[in-house]
């Protein structure tokens, strides 16, 4: 997976009375850093504005770009995240009562904010990231201008967020710190005192480095990590692990179709239809296949008044094959050697099962010329001796299933000729 990721540093060079703070403006350019990563790899990196922007990718190739997600990551200031526990059975009535729960940590009009929560199970702490809707709409229209087609929304904290580590974005003046899903700016000298109240055991900083005064004001157990490339920091969290997404609900993005995943999307389209076509083509087979069956009855029914015009019409396609049977019997003709066979094959066995036990119940295939019997032993030792009698006689038995019943078994034998 290929991923773009722009990173809003300020106001661009021209525009440097508009306040970044308040949210984007679409008359107003920003300076961005840009970094292009595939999998793991960087591929390209760099600054631009959003009006030069595309020159700069430009020089990449193009199916470099072709289906990569784009991510826009705006200050951390404008977005607040928050955490909370909130009643619920479902998650239809979690969702409802979320603004509620949220807005007593909420300074301005909870109406006013754009809710964007995280999974949400009942009895599970519900994380949940806010923006004022006139800043999302503001970025919104910003990227619309210069014809960025961004995928995700996120500030730099949202990819920050760890477990394991308190991250820091450090300036001139000022630092971010972002500890289990929450984050906190304060100035550059209140930063040590913060740490020491998380009580840190993994620093990592990104951007700027602490000072040899703020090293030394740290606690000697804490291991501190250097990030000096923000865009690639950012970019390899994004891959590591997603964050919530600010383009959703009013503001959700069409979700791009490109390279791999339109040839995916219309195979299963086609396949959908296929599957469609294959189904009706079934229903008019099935409808021809009873059309036909019933031309056959009808013409085999016609054949038999012609043959034998004394005799009632059969109605069922059963009763006009027992009459054409009847009709050959009494002319002496053959119509199958089954009966012959079972009343062979039951001459030849019932004897012997006759006198090992009781019969319950006996069936005859005659496709097969078998003959399945259901019978009541004393013991298993007389189907070894059924077995060996009536294989003297030609006869083959097997034994398709047995168990203990009170006062002996019962056992179910198949027999038939051996050949």
């Amino acid at each position: 997976m290929t991923t773009l990721l722009l990173r809003i540093l300020d106001n661009a060079a021209d525009q440097q009375n508009v306040d970044v703070a308040a949210g984007a403006n679409s008359e107003a350019d920003y300076a961005l850093q840009w970094v292009v990563a595939r999998q793991d790899q960087i591929v390209a990196q760099g600054q631009a504005t959003g009006r030069t922007l595309g020159q700069h990718l430009d020089s990449l190739e193009g199916e470099v770009l072709a289906s990569a997600d784009i991510v826009v990551v705006i200050p951390t200031e404008q977005v607040l995240q928050l955490s909370c526990q909130v009643p619920g059975r479902n998650s239809n009535q979690i969702r409802q009562a979320l603004p509620y729960a949220l807005e007593e940590y909420v300074a301005a009009d909870i109406e006013d904010m754009h809710i964007v929560p995280g999974a949400i199970k009942a009895g599970q702490t519900i994380h949940c990231a806010l923006i004022d809707h006139t800043q999302i709409a503001g970025w919104r229209d910003w990227l619309a201008t210069y014809d960025i087609a961004a995928d995700v929304l996120v500030s730099e904290a949202q990819l920050a967020s760890a477990t394991e580590d308190c991250t820091v974005f450090l300036n001139d003046h000022q630092a971010t710190a972002v500890y289990e899903q929450s984050s906190a700016t304060v100035e550059r000298e209140e930063l040590i005192g913060l740490l020491e109240d998380l009580s840190v055991t993994q620093l990592i900083t990104v951007g700027d480095e602490l000072s040899d005064l703020e090293r030394s004001q740290l606690d000697a157990e804490v291991a501190v990590e250097q990030q000096n490339n923000v865009a690639k920091f950012l970019v390899e969290r994004y891959a590591r692990r997603k964050p919530i997404n600010l383009f959703q609900g009013p503001y959700g993005v069409a979700n791009k179709k490109t390279g791999s995943k339109q040839d995916l999307t219309m195979l299963a389209k086609l396949a959908a239809v296929w599957v469609v076509i294959y189904i009706a083509g079934l229903g008019v087979q099935g409808m021809w296949s009873s059309y036909q069956a019933e031309q056959l009855a009808a013409d085999n029914r016609n054949r038999y008044v012609e043959l034998f015009p004394q005799d009632s019409v059969p109605i069922t396609a059963a009763q006009l094959r027992r009459r054409f049977e009847g009709k050959l019997r009494s002319q002496g003709q053959q119509v199958s050697v089954g009966p012959m066979s079972f009343v062979q094959l039951l001459g030849d066995t019932a004897p012997i099962f006759g006198s090992k036990g009781s019969v319950q119940s006996l069936s005859y295939l005659q496709d097969k010329e078998e003959m399945t019997i259901e019978m009541e032993l004393k013991g298993y030792d007389q189907v070894d001796q059924i077995q060996t009698e009536l294989k003297s006689r030609g006869v083959d038995i097997d034994v398709v299933s047995a168990g203990s019943i009170d006062g002996g078994i019962s056992a179910r034998l198949r027999a038939k000729y051996i050949k």
